[in-house]
């Protein structure tokens, strides 16, 4: 696990916030706010312009425009409510993780969210309206309010699943836009009895920066809530003839290797030859032929997106390489009883 100590206390987030602001600014150059019959009205001979694409009451995207993620119409969906709002919304949830852009297990949000006061009346198409009591904490990314990343980050942990939470912390501390320590004083602050304060503690305390990908992130809440032993991460081999290459997983004391095949493992692209291709294929098989050989290596396994989201077959997976779940598996587990669902390998025994 990734120490204090070594992460850094957020010398990227500026330059992350510029990036997303520019992000912003750029979709708001791309929406019309207006009504379909004012856009007819202006342009009576233009019918593409006329009739583009409603995203919400009198936010229209021109049929010429450029296809959009899920995350840049909700991010689209935000700049029109904030347009039209009195104040300045405070955005939050499942928007504020797509203004900061930050990665999530699951279906994506549609829904606009951003926290109002209890009692707050009203309602609105594509809006969720979150009630809290608890103070906002708040920050600017393209001129929209947004709570601040340690907000955003326990706030998803507080109301997702357990594996999507720690994908989006491993993600923040991973690119140093906050540390673990920080996660876990924003998370400590919620009111004892908050709806899902445990599985946010028990999230912010497993997150951990030297993940890679969020098939990684995933993968290793899978092996916490199988009651897996705790792997380490980035492990690098050597033999004599050099470096090897640096592993997803390492078990040490059972010697065995795991690999994520995500869709970036081999390195290779659309843009590259057959050759190039063939030539990035045969490497990794020459890396793990050599991984296989090391002294220290009894066996090297690989998984999928498919196989580590189904906990049953991941968990098969996991046993049919040698790796059983035990009582103690190291985690770094908060003080304190855990969420009831933390764990489900009692279910798959």
């Amino acid at each position: 696990m990734t120490t204090d100590a070594q992460e850094s206390p957020r010398p990227d987030l500026e330059s992350w916030r510029a990036e997303r602001s520019a992000h912003v600014h750029t979709l708001r150059r791309g929406i019309r706010l207006t009504s379909a019959s004012s856009l007819a009205a202006v342009h009576p001979a233009d019918p593409s312009v006329r009739l583009g694409r409603r995203i919400r009451r009198g936010v229209h995207l021109p049929a010429v425009a450029e296809s959009r993620s899920v995350d840049e119409e909700l991010i689209t969906m935000a700049i029109a409510v904030d347009t039209a709002a009195a104040g300045s919304p405070v955005f939050a949830h499942g928007t504020a993780a797509a203004l900061w852009g930050l990665p999530s297990i699951g279906s994506p949000p549609t829904r606009v969210e951003y926290v109002v006061k209890p009692g707050s009346r009203g309602r609105s198409p594509q809006v969720t309206r979150r009630r809290t009591t608890l103070p906002v904490s708040q920050d600017d990314i393209g001129g929209l309010s947004v709570t601040t990343i340690e907000r955003t980050i326990v706030d998803h942990a507080r109301h997702s699943s357990l594996e999507s939470a720690i994908a989006m912390c491993d993600s923040a501390i991973h690119h140093r836009l906050t540390s673990r320590a920080q996660l876990v004083d924003e998370a400590e602050r919620l009111p004892r009895g908050a709806r899902g304060r445990r599985m946010a503690i028990l999230a912010v305390h497993l997150a951990d920066g030297r993940s890679e990908s969020v098939l990684e992130s995933l993968s290793r809440a899978r092996m916490f809530q199988l009651g897996m032993p705790l792997p380490e991460l980035q492990v690098d081999f050597w033999d004599d003839a050099g470096f090897i290459g640096r592993t997803d997983f390492y078990l040490p004391q059972l010697r065995i290797i795991g690999e994520c095949d995500g869709a970036v493992k081999y390195a290779v692209s659309a843009q590259q030859s057959s050759k190039q291709v063939v030539d990035a294929l045969l490497r990794e098989k020459s890396r793990e032929t050599r991984l296989r050989r090391h002294g220290d290596v009894r066996d090297v396994f690989r998984w999928g997106w498919a196989e580590a989201f189904d906990p049953s077959r991941f968990f098969d997976i996991l046993v049919a390489a040698g790796i059983h779940p035990v009582a103690e598996g190291g985690w770094p587990l908060p003080p304190g009883p855990l969420p009831s669902n933390a764990y489900f390998a009692d279910r798959l025994r």
